[in-house]
């Protein structure tokens, strides 16, 4: 929005959408993705207001914690449908109207460190994380010949709504930066440079790749 793009958000919460739409002027769709017929709402929508689309970041992401033994299976489906299956049926539906070979789309997708490791309680969350991490990868494969790019972006923990039974804990917070070099929580912020350069022509070499920002956790 910054840089004068045309920004369209997609989300189940409408009163933070009509928030946005108010306050920076962002085009914002009511949609849960994990359903079929809004999805295919979405989609139709989408096809009528423009003519292309540039840019993709998926950032569709819920976590449930439960230890493995307690695992919930309904639980289980959720965060799997919210994470990778709902990002597969996008793909699907959006991918023949954004194919173009003479014009590049960049999709990026918001993995995780947990997608190539794990931790107490996190089953769920990183079994879906490391599918689309592994989806990310076959889709970047799969559309070279489609003037398609795709990426992702893993980040470490961040101050964000997501890790909020942990930032309301002191002492496992303090537990969880001192695993962290730069001992501390990202900023969301911290991100907006990878993103950045990810969808520019800057990266027009760089497909299937993974980067990660996480304060420096994965080399300890």
């Amino acid at each position: 929005f910054k840089l004068k793009a045309n920004v369209i958000v997609l989300g189940r919460n409408k009163k933070k959408l009509d928030q946005i739409n108010r306050e920076k002027k962002i085009f914002g769709i009511c949609c849960d993705i994990t359903n079929e017929i809004q999805l295919d709402k979405t989609i139709n929508l989408l096809k009528k207001k423009i003519k292309f689309i540039d840019i993709i970041i998926f950032t569709s992401g819920i976590n449930i914690r439960e230890n493995f033994i307690n695992l919930n299976l309904n639980n289980f489906k959720k965060v799997i449908n919210t994470n990778l299956i709902a990002a597969i049926n996008f793909y699907k539906k959006i991918i023949p109207f954004i194919q173009n070979k003479k014009k590049k789309t960049n999709i990026i997708n918001f993995t995780s460190i947990l997608s190539t490791r794990t931790l107490l309680q996190r089953t769920s969350y990183s079994i879906s994380k490391a599918g689309l991490l592994m989806l990310t990868r076959n889709l970047a494969l799969e559309l070279k010949d489609l003037n398609v790019v795709v990426n992702s972006i893993s980040p470490g923990p961040l101050l964000t709504k997501i890790n909020k039974p942990v930032l309301k804990n002191k002492k496992k917070y303090l537990q969880m930066c001192s695993k962290i070099p730069m001992e501390r929580f990202g900023k969301v912020n911290e991100l907006e440079t990878a993103i950045l350069f990810l969808s520019s022509d800057k990266s027009t070499y760089i497909t299937g790749s993974e980067i990660v920002i996480d304060g420096g956790w994965q080399i300890l």
